[in-house]
């Protein structure tokens, strides 16, 4: 470590916009008022932490600050007067938390549980659980999981905006994007949120400002159409008590008015009975049809072509109605003939600098975001010699590594104007790491804040633990009273997404955690059973599945398993000669195409796989391969609407069209 205060004059992190300057102040007031011992008078907050500010412009901004303050956790009340005015404290009970009853163990187990989700763009809480998963898990020198995210830019700020005012109950002033159609101006009232196709969505129904009452009829808003939002703050509205979310989580062949209903079939080999765990069957399950006879009955259906689409990549086939069956036939039979076909043409047109015409605002809303990420870091500086490493940050955060950097040197730089009250760190020259010098009262954990709170129980009800097991109460008493004292926000949280509650996911992400060998029984997507023993990598949730990655010792190499697959999953003891670094799993190879049909991307599930729309209308696709039938079923079920490349990719897409065919 080279040096315990850096010289801000000559250090590369000294380009500060407004929004550092603001997380900086937040910063500073959060490690000063936590550091004093007696409240602070109003005056000193003024000199030390607003000189330039009249008395008029001053008390304005403390009280924003305040506000913000409370969106990172931390509460700061009047706590007396004296001659000269009021005493400023922060509230110990409603801030800090007691990290003493959430072991070291079940912060590395909620973290390997649920960063997943934070991982899964179909999460409405994703970017608030990665900073609950920062609060929890407070060692930042060791990395456990990693939040995925593209560009560096983990936070949507539409997303936040638009949750707080779910929560708040506060109607919204939108601007939206319809599919096809001009942009539009709405007042809503949002109901609930959920997550379907890496897409997430909102409930909401029209609310008239005047007269301050709510449509009845509630329409469903996707995300990424939002342009502008802006709450009302100075309106609230209620819920019905018989709305449920999970009324419009609709497959993509249900979006709109009902047009036919059909019946499907679990798909088998010719002769043979249907696999009953196929993923249509579980999608319809999910959604009330059940199975009988071998069929899925009176399932309604708004668009039939998307249906039969649907159906390949479900490996369902549907009975009726006939023009169902015709249409699921037709695109079979063109994916039947499906040849190699270079790319060039289509991509020589160039990408597109924008998939819309208007994106959405996206990054931090000034510097809050900073501030709610410094308090996580400052929670976890509360023992002499705890350390900050910023390739840690970057990763828990989903950051980049310059970020990172820039965050310690806030750390470093907060303090008043008198540096009466700094966090003692010290830092090397390039802002990599940084150490606690000696313990101090201004790092202690901070408590979750209420919607930090839901995502979190969203997620460990999602990852299967049971609301009356003991971690919830733990974290009630350490870190959240939200989730110990509204039942009621646990159950509304439990219907944000599919109902995938896997009973075994809890057991594989503990062996996550202690590093041990797990056996299971597994049965494939063709129906084959097989006993498998595996050092687990990773969990990882992709549109309502569970997967777990891991070595497998019988095969030598890095496999995923469908978590609902696994049955009797058990730690295995004895088993010592395991690679302490897995092999990295690379995929078979990369497969390139061209969707021709734009539609296909929202229609079908693309797993780990990016797009880039193309100044053509197309949308060229690059996907990791890691073998299986996944991939040739899903490009079988784009009929004549993909372009490939890879000769070997379309001889898989044949033979597996020709054999739907015949069965």
């Amino acid at each position: 470590m080279a040096r315990q205060n850096k010289n801000t004059a000559e250090d590369e992190f000294d380009d500060r916009n407004s929004d550092d300057i603001q997380a900086l102040r937040l910063s500073s007031l959060m490690i000063g008022l936590a550091a004093s011992r007696v409240p602070m008078p109003t005056a000193t907050i003024r000199s030390l932490y607003y000189p330039d500010l009249d008395e008029q412009a001053f008390f304005k901004k403390f009280q924003r600050d305040r506000k913000m303050l409370s969106t990172c956790g931390v509460a700061v009340v009047e706590s007396g007067r004296n001659a000269s005015g009021a005493l400023w404290a922060i509230d110990a009970q409603a801030t800090f938390a007691h990290p003493q009853e959430l072991t070291r163990q079940d912060a590395a187990f909620i973290d390997v549980a649920c960063m997943p989700l934070a991982n899964d763009p179909a999460f409405p809480y994703r970017d608030e659980l990665t900073l609950a998963l920062a609060k929890i898990n407070r060692r930042y020198n060791a990395v456990v999981t990693r939040r995925d995210a593209t560009g560096g830019k983990p936070w949507d700020s539409t997303l936040a905006e638009l949750l707080d005012a779910l929560q708040a109950r506060h109607p919204i002033d939108v601007r939206y994007q319809p599919k096809d159609a001009v942009e539009k101006d709405y007042c809503l009232a949002l109901y609930g949120s959920f997550g379907f196709r890496e897409q997430t969505y909102f409930v909401a129904c029209e609310y008239d400002r005047d007269s301050r009452a709510v449509a009845s009829s509630p329409r469903t808003f996707r995300l990424d159409r939002f342009r502008k939002v802006r709450a009302i703050a100075s309106r609230t509205y209620e819920v019905p008590q018989d709305f449920c979310i999970g009324d419009f989580v609709r497959l993509p062949f249900q979006m709109g008015e009902v047009t036919l209903r059909a019946s499907f079939s679990p798909l088998g080999a010719a002769g043979h009975t249907g696999d009953p765990c196929a993923p249509g069957v579980s999608e319809l399950a999910a959604r009330g049809y059940a199975m009988e006879d071998g069929l899925v009955q009176g399932v309604p259906v708004s668009n039939a072509q998307v249906a039969a689409t649907w159906s390949i990549d479900a490996a369902v086939a549907p009975v009726e109605p006939e023009s169902l069956v015709q249409a699921y036939r037709s695109i079979l039979l063109a994916a039947s003939d499906c040849q190699p076909r270079a790319l060039d043409p289509w991509l020589a047109a160039g990408k597109s600098h924008a998939s819309q015409s208007h994106p959405r605002r996206r990054g931090r809303k000034g510097g809050v975001l900073e501030a709610r990420q410094l308090s996580a870091l400052i929670g976890s500086l509360d023992s002499e010699g705890a350390t900050i490493s910023a390739n840690v940050v970057a990763q828990r955060l989903g950051c980049t590594i310059a970020h990172a950097k820039h965050l310690l040197s806030l750390l470093i730089d907060a303090s008043d104007e008198e540096s009466l009250n700094r966090l003692p760190l010290a830092t090397d020259d390039d802002m990599s790491e940084a150490v606690l010098l000696f313990g101090t009262t201004a790092g202690r954990p901070i408590r979750l804040t209420l919607t930090e709170s839901v995502s979190l129980i969203a997620a460990l009800l999602l990852a299967g633990v049971e609301p009356q097991d003991p971690l919830f109460q733990k974290l009630s008493q350490s870190l959240s009273a939200a989730i110990g004292d509204a039942p009621a926000v646990a159950g509304l949280a439990a219907t944000m997404q599919e109902p995938s509650c896997p009973k075994v996911l809890p057991t594989c992400a503990d062996a996550i955690t202690s590093r041990n060998i797990i056996s299971f029984g597994y049965t494939s997507t063709t129906g084959q059973h097989s006993s498998r023993l595996v050092k687990p990598g990773a969990i990882s949730h992709r549109n309502g599945q569970w997967y777990l990655e891991g070595y497998d010792l019988s095969r030598s190499s890095m496999r995923n398993f469908r978590i609902d697959r696994m049955t009797g999953v058990t730690v295995a003891e004895g088993h010592f000669n395991v690679p302490n670094v897995a092999p990295d799993g690379a995929p078979q190879r990369t497969i390139r195409f061209v969707l021709l049909d734009q539609a296909l991307v929202d229609a079908l599930l693309w797993n780990q796989t990016s797009f880039t729309p193309l100044a053509s209308g197309t949308t060229f696709v690059s996907c990791p391969y890691f073998g299986g039938t996944w991939l040739p079923r899903r490009l079988a079920a784009c009929g004549d609407s993909v372009v490939i490349e890879d000769a070997d990719m379309c001889k898989l897409v044949r033979q597996y069209a020709r054999s739907a065919l015949q069965a």
